[in-house]
């Protein structure tokens, strides 16, 4: 699929508010919301060599955006159907830039001051919940705080499940976890 849609990216008829961004293994689609709450988009409709296609309506929920700062941890539960939901962790870690030189050249990288990510040491063990699914990734963004541009390296992690049994009693508790910053106060999470 990235190879059909990596030649797309500038082609495509985007709705408004919606913006499509080419990054060589994969098309981003970047909605801008209108409003807090739940939005749809879509149908998207792409043309490739003559073939058209048409995506399902795409049903979104928009929450407060998170905090100016280059430092900090949210973790949020999103209840997804009647017995699957999913843990969203999101981290912004503090970066630096590096300057190194050598002779004729001139090397500037971001080095942040971890780059361990808090997440679930097994999240594949947790009692009452099974078919864990997951994807994280880490990236360097930066943010202007006071007039100063900062640099962070964020990490997004989002962890997918299914409840087992409807009555149990189930909570996602900090023993659970690995990598909790020092100053990170955890709140467990009571799945059901």
């Amino acid at each position: 699929r990235a190879n059909i849609f990596q030649s797309l990216a500038g082609k495509v008829e985007a709705p408004t508010g919606v913006h499509m961004v080419d990054n060589s293994d994969f098309m981003i689609v970047n909605v801008s919301p209108s409003k807090k709450g739940w939005e749809e988009i879509g149908p998207l409709v792409f043309t490739i060599n003559n073939t058209k296609y048409t995506s399902n309506k795409i049903r979104y929920e928009v929450i407060d955006a998170l905090p100016n700062t280059d430092k900090g941890v949210w973790v949020r539960k999103v209840d997804l159907e009647k017995d699957r939901f999913c843990i969203i962790i999101e981290q912004r870690i503090p970066a630096n830039e590096i300057t190194t030189t050598n002779e004729n050249t001139i090397n500037i990288t971001k080095e942040p001051e971890t780059s361990e990510i808090m997440r679930f040491k097994y999240s594949y063990s947790i009692p009452g919940l099974s078919n864990p699914n997951s994807s994280s990734f880490t990236d360097y963004a930066s943010v202007r705080i006071n007039g100063q541009d900062r640099q962070f390296m964020y990490g997004y992690s989002i962890y997918y499940f299914t409840i087992d049994d409807a009555r149990a009693k189930i909570k996602i508790t900090k023993d659970l976890m690995e990598n909790i910053p020092s100053w990170y106060q955890f709140n467990e999470i009571i799945v059901q």
